[in-house]
């Protein structure tokens, strides 16, 4: 799988989760819902740019490794 299908693979998990998230929370609405938003559902956002940044900079390290190899 390539860095760019991991990364959009990535995103549309996030997006689906918020889309499915908020459906849930249109009919649940209390202290449990805040805090699952808050510590799972916008983690999970928080988690997900941390790996594409973690992706971004692995594609940068191997790149340059391949240029200071020749190859």
């Amino acid at each position: 799988m390539s860095d760019a299908s991991t990364k959009a693979k990535i995103k549309d998990t996030v997006r689906v989760l918020r889309e499915q998230w908020r459906g849930i929370e249109a009919e649940w609405r209390d202290e449990a819902c805040a805090a699952i938003t808050r510590d799972a559902v916008e983690s999970a956002d928080d988690a997900a740019r941390i790996a594409i940044l973690a992706l971004d900079e692995l594609g940068e390290a191997i790149h340059r490794a391949q240029r200071e190899c020749g190859g």
